[in-house]
């Protein structure tokens, strides 16, 4: 991680630092200080510049870093590095250490309509990826939770403790670990999404602070940036770039438990769970009535009966439009679940055709298994997905 981290700093130009100084508002000093870099276009800089240093294929293959295909469509099989044409932000520890990346696409990025972002692959074995400036938690200092990478990097720059998802909320394996770093820091905590027409930024917002207050974590705001009138959307490193006030948007919060899209989720979460309930007891009077057969539960079938319904996980009535549960969305029309509520279209991206997928792929995303809606789930990842709906779904 250190080696990758540090071939990518050494590619950032004078262009990139302009970049980011002028689209964020992040000095070089701070970028230098947050260890900002970018990663060539070309398909194996990196992979060669690791290899020269004498890593193991293994070691390669096993950072994260590295595409691996396998044959498929009358393509051979190849390695290739993972984050192409994108400038890249680290998860950095207490030390200032890398221990996860994740890139952003620029006009070099290869492919057409590339995802935004593109984070590091997650192996078993490999980099796992943390939350976002964890290592900024002070004791006694409010703690504010924002939604993009960059919103964190603005909050941090003015020298406020932050941590994020990189997304618009946790994942549900993560919760637990973000609320014990909102304990450390025992003091409020404001939840600051982006303000978008859509509602899709406050829709998550609502989900983080229902997750954090049921961790036990007593004093969880919800903060609103507000929107000039004609915009369509505004995130936090929009507004301190302009000069905004980051103490005006805390004092003017919301206790969680008083706001209107949280006490709307926490009613979702109750009529999900019923869901949940009757279709555990649906499938326990099928286990009576079969005798015990399916009382293994080695089937995956079996598996899916016990689970939520798609609409149910998500929220997203069957037959409607929603936000992307993992990628967010401008529109909160970008997630597609199905009339019988158990599939889903994604048009992340601005996919005119779109993808699609069940509730495993989904967890598959959200869990990180999975690092583009667009591959299909199988091997390890659909393996993990598995365990990981037994685990929480018996």
């Amino acid at each position: 991680m250190e080696s990758a981290c540090r071939f990518y700093e050494n590619q950032l130009t004078d262009v990139h630092r302009a970049f980011l100084r002028e689209r964020y508002g992040l000095p070089p000093w701070f970028t230098e200080r947050m260890r900002l870099g970018y990663a060539p276009a070309s398909g194996s800089a990196l992979l060669l510049h690791l290899l020269d240093r004498g890593y193991s294929r293994d070691e390669v293959l096993g950072s994260g870093l590295i595409s691996k295909w396998e044959q498929d469509k009358g393509e051979s099989a190849g390695v290739a590095d993972l984050l192409r044409g994108r400038l890249i932000f680290p998860y950095l520890d207490e030390a200032q250490h890398p221990v996860y990346l994740i890139g952003r696409a620029t006009p070099e990025t290869p492919g057409e309509n590339p995802a935004k972002y593109k984070k590091q692959i997650v192996l078993s074995d490999g980099p796992q990826e943390p939350i976002f400036g964890d290592w900024s938690v002070c004791p006694g200092e409010p703690l504010i939770v924002t939604e993009g990478i960059a919103d964190a990097l603005a909050v941090l720059q003015a020298a406020r403790s932050c941590i994020s998802p990189v997304t618009t909320r946790f994942k549900a394996e993560r919760v637990a670990e973000a609320a014990a770093w909102c304990k450390r820091a025992a003091a409020p905590v404001y939840i600051i999404n982006d303000n978008e027409a859509s509602g899709a930024g406050l829709q998550g917002a609502a989900k983080t602070a229902v997750a954090l207050q049921m961790q036990g974590i007593p004093k969880v705001y919800v903060g609103t940036i507000l929107r000039p009138d004609g915009v369509e959307k505004i995130d936090l490193n929009d507004y301190l770039r302009e000069g905004g006030n980051l103490d005006t948007i805390l004092g003017a919060a919301t206790l969680a438990s008083d706001h209107p899209a949280v006490q709307e989720e926490i009613k979702k979460q109750q009529e999900a769970g019923m869901s949940r309930l009757r279709a555990a007891l649906a499938n326990q009077r099928m286990q009576q009535q079969s005798g015990g057969k399916q009382a293994s539960g080695d089937s995956i079938g079996d598996l899916k009966g016990r689970m939520p319904s798609l609409s149910a996980y998500t929220g997203i009535a069957p037959g409607h439009r929603g936000a992307h549960p993992v990628y967010g969305s401008t529109t909160g029309t970008n997630f597609v679940i199905s009339p019988d509520g158990e599939t889903w279209t994604s048009f992340h991206g601005g996919n005119d055709r779109g993808k699609s997928g069940n509730i495993f792929k989904l967890i598959a995303l959200e869990l990180g298994y999975l690092d583009d809606e667009g591959y299909p789930l199988r091997g390890d990842a659909f393996k993990r997905t598995i365990e990981y709906c037994r685990d929480r779904w018996g």
